[in-house]
């Protein structure tokens, strides 16, 4: 009964801050695609709209929004692209923005509170201890990272959900085979390839685990297994095959695929889009990314390390350290299996020339926090083991509530100062466009009616800063700066070098720029043309 109390308790609180910070973001720079893409999945089945996105959580993402009556207006087919279809729609259709908004944005709260409640049962289930299995809830529920895509109307908190219930299914059919089961994982491996082209990394590693499965003689009856796991894989394509074609339009089909039967049009649809994917990340691209004061076109194979080791919370890196040293000990299939993903999905992240945030290995977290809780829950601890460990987790948790409600820009001490941060790591991990409503608020506090803003992110700044005449600095940034107040997202501020030649320091130190505050993390505030003071 405890464990329920408790369980119950860290979903409430942990809801409680994803609709607090929810409620108060503005729009991320990839919301509007996703949003507008679920849109159009829903009410015209054109499910190709957002290029390289398969359509199951943008169209989940669009459902409060059709059930609050709210349709997509004619001539989205003519915007520049899905990120300009997605503006309008938000912020020109009519609809009150920030509903749209926060509406579209609550089956990822959801699904990341039931991701929770899973990693809370699986752990009991492994260790029959409430007290690791609420360690492991909590330290998903307060994890900074997961908790600021866990809010968003994006696809990675999706993806992170289903990769792990897939996980799951997977070992409980290893230990005992049956039809429930195998329906299990078919479902759930169909929802994860069908939220994020990444979830074909399960194949590989399914193999792996049944692999180490067979050769530690975990599965009691292979021939029912592998029947069983036929089974899976087959309710796995039909699944697959049976959303895809219940979505995408006859005009769709009719238009993208002319020569091809309806049955067959899935199949080429979701290989055209891995091919799209698979060319984005394996070939240097448009995008600048930047890395520890550099930028490229290509990445760095060890970004998404140095992401891990800097957006982390201590205490987390800390226990994970720990439990692969005492899980080696353990000789677990579980804990095994569960690190095995890690290094897998890390492995195929590192491998790629894509580097814009730590959101792109979102799902290696909650295998993080249940392999912890299961390395320490079977075996021995001292009472004062326990202790240590209560603090390193309210530690962990405490992260998370100083970081409300920007938990974007979250990191942790290694970089000193948070005024470091954009020094290290940019983009969405830092400046995603989420504290344009706060800076609003933020004039409104201090009277301040005029500002210049160089804005990077998903919102309207006109609709987001009626209160304050907010000057609009576009592309490229204007040199000199307008005198007064000015704020410059925290990503233009370093990429404007790399982008137009703009060097916001050399400029900010020549007009005698004075700095004021950071908004959230993620904007920077200056008053410029003032004598120092």
């Amino acid at each position: 009964m405890t464990g329920k109390f408790g369980l119950v308790a860290l979903v409430i609180l942990v809801a409680a801050l994803c609709v607090g910070s929810a409620r108060t973001d503005s729009a991320t720079v990839d919301e509007p695609a996703h949003i507008a893409a679920g849109m159009i999945d829903l009410s015209q089945g054109w499910i190709g709209f957002y290029h390289g996105q398969v359509p199951l959580m943008n169209s989940i993402s669009a459902v409060p929004l059709a059930a609050a009556g709210y349709r997509m207006p004619d001539g989205w087919k003519g915007g520049p692209d899905e990120w300009s279809v997605g503006r309008r729609f938000i912020y020109q259709s009519g609809y009150p923005a920030h509903r749209v908004l926060f509406l579209a944005r609550l089956p990822a709260i959801l699904l990341f509170l039931a991701l929770c409640v899973v990693v809370y049962l699986f752990v009991l289930r492994q260790t029959g201890s409430v007290w690791w299995a609420l360690t492991a809830a909590a330290m998903t529920g307060f994890c900074p990272n997961l908790m600021a895509h866990g809010r968003l109307a994006t696809v990675d908190c999706g993806m992170t959900v289903f990769a792990f219930v897939s996980t799951l299914a997977m070992f409980r059919l290893i230990e005992e085979a049956s039809i429930a089961r195998a329906v299990l994982l078919g479902i759930s491996v169909a929802a994860a390839m069908l939220t994020k082209i990444s979830a074909l990394i399960l194949g590989p590693y399914f193999v792996i685990v049944i692999a180490g499965a067979f050769a530690l003689r975990r599965v009691r009856d292979w021939r029912r297994f592998t029947g069983m796991l036929a089974l899976a894989c087959g309710i796995a394509i039909v699944a697959i095959e049976t959303f895809l074609v219940a979505e995408m339009s006859l005009a769709y089909v009719a238009a993208q695929y002319p020569d091809t039967p309806r049955f067959f049009v899935p199949f080429v649809y979701y290989s055209d889009v891995v091919r799209y994917i698979r060319t984005f990340y394996s070939q240097s691209n448009e995008i600048l990314q930047y890395r520890l004061g550099n930028i490229s076109r290509s990445g760095w194979r060890d970004y998404y390390l140095v992401a891990f080791l800097l957006k982390t919370t201590l205490p987390a890196i800390i226990l994970f350290i720990a439990a692969v040293v005492a899980g080696i000990r353990s000789r677990s299939f579980e804990l095994y299996a569960l690190l095995t993903f890690v290094v897998l999905f890390m492995a195929a992240a590192s491998a790629g020339h894509i580097d814009l945030g730590i959101r792109y290995v979102l799902p290696i977290y909650p295998f993080i926090y249940a392999a912890i809780a299961i390395a320490f829950g079977r075996q021995q601890q001292t009472r004062g083991l326990r202790v240590v460990i209560a603090i390193l987790v309210l530690w962990h948790a405490g992260e998370n509530l100083i970081s409300y409600p920007s938990h974007i820009a979250y990191f942790n001490e290694l970089i000193g100062s948070t005024r470091n941060a954009d020094k290290f790591l940019i983009d969405s991990n830092l400046d995603w466009g989420q504290d344009l409503r706060r800076l609003d608020q933020w004039c409104r506090q201090r009277g301040i009616k005029q500002i210049s803003v160089h804005y990077f992110g998903g919102a309207d700044i006109a609709y987001d800063m009626r209160w304050t005449q907010a000057r609009i600095i576009s592309a490229p940034p204007l040199t000199p700066l307008p005198r007064g107040y000015f704020a410059v997202s925290r990503h233009l501020y370093r990429l404007s070098r790399g982008i137009w030649g703009i060097d916001y320091d050399a400029c900010l130190a020549a007009q005698h720029a004075r700095y004021v505050t950071s908004i959230g993390g993620s904007i920077n505030v200056y008053e410029v043309g003032v004598t120092a003071r």
